[in-house]
């Protein structure tokens, strides 16, 4: 027993000044234990005990004020089982966000406080029947959650994780159960999310034996500092005891349901994405922003570059498509300017088979005179002719029907032509682009 003792007095020697622990398990107590006036008194001068997990694995405890914790390469928060609940439920298959905006409903008979003021966290413990999903859950009550993270940031820390005591000692097997015993109270886990948290008097014994008999408890296995009283307790509720070499067992830290989900990421985000930037964060609070902007930067030049490459691709087809149709239309004409080559051709087309142009004078005068024979009369003052477009002159003030402007412009479209009033009082008319050159 002298030997297990100084064993475990050895892995919780306290952490060595200047020396940085690769994971650090920071103890914050239940919410109405936190100093300060009223219940918002969690600030860098508290108080946490800690344990630091060194590279070989080996355990450091102390205590210190927030603002004052070793330098660790990760922070994880270990919360009271006051301030967390946790259980396991069957849920149906749902997607992440939809399974986070469906927990509120399906724990809100099992809380004592408001759904609307909790943050719930889950993770997937095994497959359900029926096509449900058996689902470790957790819920905390979203001040309380807020306020432990603003004390962290206020002193620089960000955690990585945050999670319920319950997890850092092993669930039952085989009729053998873990204690955890930490100050004046003790943590019994009872299931993979359940647990019984009682204080180390004559009445912590009486729940422990009551325990013991209801869940059968063979043996019974103790976690955390050694403590007189502990011994004590397991012997007047009358349970074979053994009493663990570390503080905590790691590896069950693993399996907790960590509570910075959703708008409490370490990444400000969900899923894979969230967690990617979360870890480029850890180390500085300017690298999860930066990392945001990098990622969207880099969206947005991907887009830009696929958007100019279907533009170039169709640019090309449609250029090829002009080649084909002037080769196929002009085979003996060179391919200098498509477009001005093909208009002068179809125009030279029009002359042979003596069909006048759209944009001839001839036509485009008759076209006028049938527009303007609805008109009222008198209202043309004067035309101009100049580089295939008529310019109409027309009386001061007899253009101010709006129904006869639209009337005119009407005709015009329905003759192929484009008829645009000016400020000035003037309009001009002229064959649409499309009409002067088609066959």
């Amino acid at each position: 027993m002298n030997d297990l003792a100084d064993r475990r007095m050895r892995a919780l020697a306290p952490a060595q000044a200047g020396r940085s622990a690769t994971r650090l398990l920071a103890f914050v107590p239940a919410r109405r234990y936190w100093s300060g006036p009223g219940r918002g008194g969690l600030s860098s001068a508290t108080e946490l005990a800690y344990l630091a997990v060194d590279s070989d694995d080996t355990l450091r405890a102390g205590a210190a004020p927030l603002a004052q914790l070793p330098k660790a390469r990760a922070l994880e928060l270990v919360l009271d089982p006051l301030d967390v609940y946790s259980d396991t439920i069957d849920a149906p298959a749902l997607g992440e966000a939809r399974l986070r905006q469906a927990l509120p409903n399906l724990l809100e008979e099992r809380l004592l406080a408001d759904p609307a003021e909790c943050h719930f966290a889950a993770a997937a413990a095994a497959a359900g029947d029926n096509g449900t999903t058996r689902l470790s859950v957790a819920a905390i009550e979203r001040a309380t959650l807020a306020r432990v993270l603003e004390a962290c940031a206020q002193v620089g820390l960000r955690p990585r994780a945050a999670y319920s005591l319950l997890y850092t000692v092993p669930e039952p097997q085989d009729g053998v159960y873990c204690l955890r015993t930490s100050g004046r109270h003790a943590l019994l886990r009872t299931g993979r999310d359940q647990g019984s948290r009682f204080d180390l008097d004559e009445g912590g014994a009486a729940t422990l034996a009551l325990a013991a008999r209801q869940l059968g408890i063979v043996r019974l296995r103790v976690y955390g500092p050694p403590a007189d009283a502990v011994a004590a307790l397991v012997q007047a509720a009358g349970i074979d005891a053994s009493y663990a070499a570390e503080a905590i067992d790691q590896a069950t830290l693993d399996g907790a349901v960590n509570l910075l989900q959703g708008a409490f990421a370490p990444g400000g985000g969900f899923g894979l994405t969230g967690q990617v930037l979360a870890r480029w964060g850890r180390d500085g609070a300017w690298r999860a922003p930066a990392a945001w902007l990098a990622l969207c930067a880099a969206v947005a030049i991907g887009g830009l570059n696929l958007y100019w490459w279907q533009l170039s691709t169709r640019f090309d087809d449609l250029r090829a498509q002009m080649h084909r149709t002037f080769r196929d239309g002009f085979p003996n004409e060179s391919e200098t300017y498509l477009l001005e080559q093909a208009r002068r051709s179809v125009a030279a087309l029009r002359a042979r088979a003596g069909r006048p142009s759209a944009d001839d004078f001839s036509v485009l005068d008759g076209q006028a005179l049938q527009l303007l024979a609805t008109a009222p009369a008198g209202i043309v003052t004067g035309i101009d002719y100049a580089d295939k477009t008529y310019r109409l002159h027309f009386r001061a003030g007899s253009l101010d029907d709006a129904a006869l402007r639209n009337a005119l412009q009407a005709r015009a479209i329905a003759q192929g032509l484009v008829l645009q009033f000016d400020a000035d009082g003037s309009a001009r008319l002229a064959p649409r682009e499309g009409d002067a050159w088609t066959h």
